[in-house]
């Protein structure tokens, strides 16, 4: 869904003299939606052990130098503002909707939980911008989130599987395997 076209998301906001202002969304099937959340879910959740935030505590307790450090804040900040990659803020009735905000929201209102008082928030944002363009927003702050991740898995990968080539001499050929397709005889 992150790389295909057929799942890409696009979000417009509109205006017109005679209609005002309303809000568009193109979205993948609801089945692709719910697939990449379920996914997503495990580096947002704070009681998961692959929660994004923690990693990148563990990884700044054992990083020494200080580039390495100061690049770990940025991703932080970056996880924490995903939203439209923070070039725009946007409020309703004056309080702040963030990555954060919509997370929390879909996901304990609409796909994983039925919490009552959510689903009344969440019903206020479909009506403000409409349901399309409240889960485009959550999907945006998802997708965006997402490339955090995968940043910061391209930055360690390599120092990872160092480490367990030392650790474990098997590991190499282990991966040499998984990595080559088996050819049947």
């Amino acid at each position: 869904m992150v790389s295909g076209d057929e799942g890409s998301i696009h979000g417009k906001v509109r205006y017109e003299q005679e209609k005002g202002l309303w809000f568009e969304a193109t979205l993948p099937p609801e089945e692709q939606v719910a697939e990449f959340l379920m996914a997503f879910r495990f580096f947002y959740l704070q009681k998961e052990s692959t929660h994004f935030p923690a990693v990148l505590g563990i990884i700044g307790k054992h990083t020494s130098q200080p580039e390495a450090r100061e690049a770990l804040k940025v991703f932080r900040r970056k996880w924490e503002h995903c939203l439209f990659g923070n070039a725009m803020n946007i409020c309703l009735n004056d309080k702040p909707i963030t990555s954060s905000l919509l997370l929390d929201l879909w996901f304990n209102a609409h796909y994983f939980h039925s919490d009552v008082e959510k689903e009344m928030e969440l019903t206020e944002l479909k009506k403000a911008f409409s349901e399309d363009f409240a889960k485009f927003m959550l999907l945006d702050s998802a997708f965006e989130a997402s490339k955090v991740v995968l940043k910061i898995y391209d930055s360690v990968r390599g120092l990872v599987d160092e480490h367990f080539k030392k650790t474990n001499p098997t590991f190499e050929r282990g991966c040499a395997k998984a990595r080559s397709p088996s050819i049947p005889s």
